[in-house]
């Protein structure tokens, strides 16, 4: 065969399989969007990999321990890996779901109602990812979510293994997303209102 007709049909097939990799994402992502709307999510948008934009000053953020879980928890870094194989591993999803809950709260000092509302959407996260995986056992899926893992009342590192480790959930920041612009870049707001706090989560699939 000729190199042009070679080089043309090569360039046929990766536009029949971009194009079968784009309708199976979409398909996927309606499915999350239901079982997501269905769980009580508030909002839920589609992404694909150009918006898993990661950012040196996020890891900053947790090496600083300003929540207190960086080392204390198996899902959060250090343990999590270093920033460059989290973001490569990022890169290897084609796309999925950002999921955005919404929770009054009595007022900004309301931490029990935090922390309930952040278990309650870690574990929406875990959920969705399961459904996924059900639906679809021939793709890798990563769930993502707000803050430490929170299944255990208290975890276990560094002094034990993990005793959940087909629960354990890291979040969107481990990874060394920004939330905000994440959120932003889904047209969704980062502050939704007075006696409210927002936890935001992902769902990726390849």
């Amino acid at each position: 065969m000729e190199s042009w007709k070679v080089l043309a049909v090569s360039s046929s097939k990766k536009r029949i399989e971009k194009i079968r990799v784009e309708a199976l994402m979409a398909d996927i992502y309606e499915q999350i969007q239901q079982w997501a709307q269905e769980a009580g999510a508030s909002h839920v948008r589609r992404i694909d990999r150009t918006q898993l934009k990661t950012f040196d000053y996020v890891r900053a953020y947790c090496v600083a321990n300003a929540c207190g879980y960086y080392g204390r928890c198996w899902t959060c870094p250090p343990n999590l890996g270093e920033p460059e194989e989290l973001t490569a591993e990022l890169q290897s999803f084609a796309g999925g779901a950002v999921i955005q809950n919404i929770t009054k709260i009595e007022d900004s000092w309301d931490f029990e109602g935090m922390e309930a509302a952040r278990r309650a959407h870690n574990q929406m996260m875990r959920s969705l990812a399961r459904q996924v995986t059900a639906e679809h056992p021939g793709h890798r899926v990563l769930a993502l979510g707000g803050g430490a893992c929170g299944y255990c009342e208290t975890c276990t590192c560094p002094d034990a293994p993990c005793r959940a480790p087909e629960q354990a959930i890291a979040a969107v920041e481990g990874y060394g997303l920004d939330v905000k612009l994440l959120v932003e870049s889904c047209g969704l707001s980062y502050v939704n209102g007075q006696n409210t706090v927002s936890y935001v989560g992902a769902v990726l699939v390849d």
